[in-house]
């Protein structure tokens, strides 16, 4: 079965809980492998997938925080970092959100508003026909979807037009 996500739009809901969850931008979460880098296998990097980097730049242009969300831990861990690194890429934080530390050092758990995954329902992939690599994150896709999503969000909150702001309050 084939999924795949033709049109997101921001409700007036969503816009809420986007404001509630971080009022410093939109948090995103990606995953490495699949995601970011090519791979034929854990913990094997074969190519950086697509133009993610040159979008996830263009997000964080937009004010999103871009999160590291992987399960690689030590040496693994720190070899994707240093490869995004070495791709010109810095992420906003690691496998939690930068904000933790500042409000709550022993929580870990990380919020994102999106979270881009090769193994997440709905993410469209691209398929190896020649199977030198697993199947892979759609950038161009996620590009087309979500980059007017988070203009749409950014502009809505920028001039505070969102139903339900004060429902937290």
């Amino acid at each position: 079965m084939e999924v795949s996500i033709d049109r997101l739009s921001s409700d007036d809901f969503l816009l809420s809980e986007v404001a509630r969850l971080s009022n410093r931008g939109i948090s995103i979460a990606v995953d490495f492998d699949s995601t970011l880098c090519l791979t034929d296998g854990f913990p094997h990097i074969v190519a950086q997938n697509g133009r993610c980097f040159d979008i996830l730049h263009k997000w964080q242009d937009a004010g999103c925080k871009i999160i590291l969300y992987t399960m690689r831990h030590d040496d693994d861990l720190d070899d994707a970092v240093e490869w995004c690194k070495e791709c010109g890429f810095v992420f906003d934080g690691i496998n939690k959100n930068q904000e933790n530390d500042e409000r709550d050092p022993e929580c870990d758990k990380l919020y994102a508003v999106f979270y881009i995954d090769d193994k997440a329902f709905g993410v469209p992939l691209l398929h190896d026909t020649e199977g030198k690599v697993r199947d892979h994150v759609d950038w161009d896709k996620i590009d087309s979807v979500f980059t007017p999503l988070i203009s749409e969000i950014n502009e809505k909150i920028k001039t505070e037009k969102w139903l339900g702001k004060d429902l937290y309050l």
